[in-house]
């Protein structure tokens, strides 16, 4: 027998659901993170077009890690809120390289591949 939770849902599909939900909400929170960090280190010819870019996508990232747990705990589960637990889940690798635009913009690529495909 099914058995649901308080919006009507079978706890175990929305169970799997909500660690689908909080692996993404690791891989958004590490993008974040990495965004932040080139905006906030981005240096060279390319700054003021970058320095911006970086902003608006941190800013958007967070809109939607917001949308993510607001998710998770509308199908009664606890959204992920550690980074030590978003580190062990996360697709999309700490960012060691915060300066160099060119590397920074091929993460941001690599990164949005990552979200897509999941």
């Amino acid at each position: 027998m099914e058995q649901l939770n308080r919006i009507g849902l079978d706890i175990n599909k929305s169970k799997e659901l909500a660690d689908l939900l909080n692996n993404l909400l690791a891989n958004y929170s590490t993008f974040y993170q990495n965004a932040r960090g080139y905006h906030w280190n981005i240096s060279g010819d390319k700054f003021f077009e970058l320095h911006l870019k970086f902003e608006e996508l941190y800013n958007d990232l967070f809109i939607k890690i917001d949308e993510l747990a607001e998710r998770i705990l509308t199908l009664g589960h606890a959204p992920q809120h550690r980074f030590s637990n978003y580190l062990k889940q996360t697709e999309i690798p700490e960012s060691n390289e915060v300066t160099d635009g060119d590397k920074e913009i091929n993460e941001v690529l690599n990164a949005f591949k990552v979200i897509l495909l999941k």
